[in-house]
C-alpha cells in the first residue's frame, strides 16, 4: 500500500471489503450498522472505525477538505496564469 492512508469498508459479520478508497468522505458515508472501516497506511492498520464511533473520522475529512481546498486554489492561479498570458 502506499504512503498515503487507504480506508477499507468491509462487513463486520464476514469480514467481506465493499470498498476500498482514499477517500475518508466516501468511506464515511458508507458507514452504517454492520459496517466497519479500517485505515490503513503503508501495510499497517491504524485504526478501526465502526457505526458508534463514526466522530473518529472527522481528522480524516478535515485533512482531505484541506487537500481538496489547496488544489482548487493551484488549478484557479494556472488558470489565471493562462488567462492572463492569453489576454497580452
Amino acid at each position: 500500500m502506499a504512503k498515503y492512508n487507504t480506508f477499507l469498508v468491509c462487513l463486520c459479520r464476514t469480514g467481506r471489503s465493499i470498498l476500498v478508497t482514499s477517500s475518508a468522505r466516501k468511506a464515511t458515508r458508507m458507514l452504517e450498522k454492520g459496517k466497519r472501516i479500517e485505515i490503513w497506511n503503508e501495510n499497517t492498520r491504524l485504526k478501526v472505525v465502526h457505526q458508534k464511533t463514526r466522530e473518529q473520522m472527522a481528522p480524516y475529512i478535515r485533512k482531505e477538505q484541506d487537500y481538496l481546498f489547496a488544489k482548487q486554489v493551484a488549478a484557479e492561479r494556472r488558470n489565471n496564469k493562462q488567462t492572463s498570458f492569453l489576454s497580452r
